[in-house]
């Protein structure tokens, strides 16, 4: 596309114009956002070969866009992976690895210990395409290959599981899923390398809400998918026609967290460690659920697969519903937000926020006790952190 001599034009379509005749060039250390819906090309040749896939570039920022493309590249290395995608949300990187490996009459096998959006999408969504999602406890192996069945196209887990930190055994549900040829998926929001891996251990696609430890902020939404180049091109088909990518800003400010992560993760795990280890022997705490307790039912699975026993637990009060709602109301340090993997650390009480709908017995059948306390342990200074639950547990 020839250039105009911009002087001859006027001022309104001067100052339009001049935007996109920029000649200036430099090697910035720190990756520029591209916040662009369009790509301008020199040539109708160029423009041609793009749009035929005969040449690299790009069309339009649905479909890829420079800043959330070099995102992408850095999580799929980051999970050993061959392909990335970026999408808007977790929830859309869920639903993305999910809808283009299932037709009307699938089913798909899932872990009953997953985040509560994903259950309410797979039993309010999913079914009215006649797609059947079985819950098991994932914990049960012998369970596990019962319910997968000939219509089975998915297994699907969280690597840790709310609300008793349920640990899955990624390895042996990686052969189950290949001896039985069905996909498997595994949401590793929880734990991001380095404390898991799971591509290492039979996963075919790993899923991220980017929100969580790799935005690591709380100040953006976002989500990926890796896997391999194949089912990369399925995922990035209908990623574009349902819309629901990442914006170029979203993107750039999880670059920023991926660059912090490894640090992060470190000091959330030895956080969350240290306040296990207080709360396990506290006289108000009636149990504490974090995978690298000794006493933990699957300690033993952690310790094998994970480089970290992760930056989440939950401990019970005693004394209920009071109790519980007694911490909350006292706690200075902790935030009481109900997300999670932001670098402060965020305490709910599922019994009067999250569960709060459900009677005490459906609370209890789920492992949420009136007592239950949830954190999301950040990078605080771990005794600032101990003295707060200290204080607020003396109220009780």
């Amino acid at each position: 596309m020839s250039k105009l001599d911009l002087k001859t034009l006027r001022p309104g379509t001067r100052m339009i114009r001049a935007a996109a005749y920029t000649d200036i060039v430099v090697q910035s250390h720190i990756p520029p956002i591209y916040q662009t819906v369009n790509f301008e090309y020199a040539d109708a040749e160029q423009g041609l070969d793009i749009f035929q896939g005969k040449k690299s570039g790009y069309i339009y920022t649905r479909d890829g866009n420079p800043t959330t493309d070099l995102f992408v590249n850095m999580v799929a290395l980051l999970e050993e992976g061959e392909a990335g995608i970026a999408t808007a949300s977790g929830m859309a990187a869920i639903s993305n690895a999910i809808l283009p490996f299932v037709n009307p009459g699938d089913e798909i096998v899932s872990s009953s210990a997953i985040y509560g959006g994903t259950r309410n999408w797979f039993t309010e969504h999913l079914q009215r395409f006649n797609i059947t999602v079985r819950f098991v406890d994932i914990t049960d192996l012998d369970a596990v290959r019962v319910a997968i069945t000939d219509k089975t196209k998915i297994l699907y887990t969280e690597v840790v599981g709310n609300p008793n930190l349920v640990v899955a055994d990624i390895a042996a549900l990686g052969k189950i899923a290949r001896s039985a040829q069905k996909l498997f998926i595994v949401d590793n929001t929880f734990t991001p390398p380095p404390v898991m891996y799971p591509l290492r251990y039979g996963a075919d696609i790993v899923v991220h809400s980017a929100t969580k430890y790799i935005g690591g902020h709380g100040d953006i939404i976002g989500g990926v998918i890796v896997t391999s180049l194949e089912k990369m091109q399925l995922i990035g088909k209908t990623l574009s026609k349902f819309g629901g990518v990442m914006s170029p800003f979203n993107a750039w400010l999880a670059i920023r967290g991926l660059k912090t992560m490894n640090l992060r993760l470190e000091r959330h795990c030895d956080n969350a460690m240290r306040l296990a280890e207080y709360l396990s022997k506290h006289p108000k705490v009636a149990q504490v659920f974090y995978p690298g307790l000794p006493q933990h039912p699957f300690h033993k699975v952690a310790a094998a697969q994970l480089h970290g026993y992760g930056g989440m637990m939950a401990f019970e009060v005693k004394g209920g519903l009071d109790a519980g709602k007694t911490v909350m109301n006292n706690v200075r340090v902790c935030s009481f937000v109900v997300s999670l993997g932001e670098i402060d650390t965020l305490i709910m009480h599922p019994a009067s926020t999250s569960h709060v709908s459900l009677t005490p017995q459906e609370r209890e059948a789920i492992g949420v006790t009136d007592g239950m306390i949830r954190l999301s342990v950040g990078i605080e200074n771990i005794e600032d952190l101990i003295g707060d639950l200290e204080q607020a547990l003396a109220k009780v």
